[in-house]
């Protein structure tokens, strides 16, 4: 018992160097500044989103930059009213393009990168904003964005948030993203990567050809956001930043009322920790085993009905920590409003990570859900 004590305490400490690190991190972001106006290219990637792309569309009309702006929005093999609809709303604005995914031309394993990769070959930007078709960017996202590129920052990351929902699942998941984010801004205002979404990123045209686009990473099933970010650090000199203004938020879907959509949307995102090296795989692998001691800690309590002295110590130093994190990094009041939900959310991260982590590294799940409606006009839920 006293060893396995040593080993919790060890780890935790590694975990609350961890917050630590990242909580430094935040408090090194900078602002955006105003200055030039460089042409820009907004691509969105879009398969099936009928129902989500005239939203998206219409937010993109609303951006306030006074630079040459252009969206290509790519349907990707669609078989739905995507890309009627999109070329619709292109006829009453020029800086619409639309283009499509040919089937027999993909050149990665992950379908998006494939979207992305025919977007940005169309693209006359020099820099290159991404977000997706169920996203609405606020007013100032472009002109916001574009100022925290300067001389030396290849890649800007921003924040992400799903829309408001009243189901408690959404909610934590809402949080769960919050905590994802501020582990994205901290980490990468520390001078590393581990973590940033494709709804919200944005680097040079230059940097993305520096790179070699995605030909290093296309292996990989998902990661066009994250993979690509580390790919730049690893291989390039540019610097990255993290626009976390509450004005240039980007506005998501919550997801799928899908539990299977939702577990394999999991899975994808804990797939991708499995592809770090370095100082990130390194403090994977640490708190990765921080919970598993937490877990057989908790084994031990139901068992003997002796919980060891250090758990409660360990575990209730983790909440703080985490409680901190997350109201230092909340950018809107409905984030801190998130934060009552933290309880739950400490409890079933625990047999997340555990579970997760290794089934998405082993590549236990599929793209993406899809719904389709059968003769009598009721939805069918697919897996592709």
């Amino acid at each position: 018992m006293f060893e396995f004590q040593v080993v919790m305490a060890i780890l935790g400490c590694v975990y609350v160097a961890g917050i630590i690190w990242l909580l430094v991190g935040l408090r090194r972001i900078k602002c955006s500044v105003e200055g030039e106006t460089p042409s820009v290219s907004i691509i969105v990637a879009a398969r099936n989103e009928e129902r989500s792309i005239s939203a998206c569309l219409r937010a993109l009309q609303l951006q306030d930059y006074k630079g040459k702006l252009e969206i290509v929005v790519v349907d990707d093999r669609s078989s739905d009213r995507t890309a009627e609809i999109a070329n619709h709303i292109g006829t009453k604005w020029s800086a619409i393009r639309v283009v499509c995914v040919i089937d027999g031309e993909e050149e990665y394993l992950c379908p998006k990168k494939n979207a992305l990769a025919r977007g940005i070959a169309v693209s006359s930007g020099e820099l290159l904003l991404f977000t997706d078709a169920d996203c609405e960017p606020s007013p100032a996202w472009v002109r916001i964005t574009v100022g925290m590129f300067a001389d030396d920052i290849g890649v800007v990351a921003g924040y992400a948030r799903p829309n408001k929902t009243r189901w408690l699942r959404h909610r934590v998941l809402s949080l769960e993203n919050l905590a994802v984010s501020a582990m994205a801004a901290g980490s990468i205002g520390s001078g590393t990567v581990l973590s940033c979404t494709g709804r919200n990123l944005a680097y040079r045209k230059r940097v993305y050809d520096e790179v070699g686009g995605y030909q290093h990473i296309g292996h990989l099933i998902a990661g066009d956001d994250v993979y690509f970010a580390r790919l730049v650090a690893e291989r390039t000199n540019w610097g990255m930043a993290y626009c976390r203004d509450p004005q240039a938020v980007v506005v998501c879907d919550p997801g799928s009322q899908s539990w299977v959509a939702l577990a394999h949307q999991k899975l994808r995102h804990a797939s991708k920790a499995g592809h770090f090296r370095g100082f990130a795989k390194i403090l994977g692998i640490a708190v990765y085993l921080f919970h598993l001691t937490l877990l057989c800690a908790m084994v031990l309590t139901f068992l003997i009905e002796r919980m060891p002295p250090a758990f409660p110590i360990i575990w209730g130093s983790r909440w703080l920590l985490d409680l901190v994190l997350l109201k230092s990094f909340a950018v809107t009041s409905e984030d801190r409003k998130l934060i009552i939900f933290l309880p739950i959310l400490e409890i079933v991260y625990i047999p997340y990570v555990l579970l997760f982590v290794p089934a998405g590294a082993l590549g236990w799940f599929r793209w993406r859900e899809e719904d389709k409606r059968n003769d009598d006009g009721l939805i069918e839920t697919t897996v592709s």
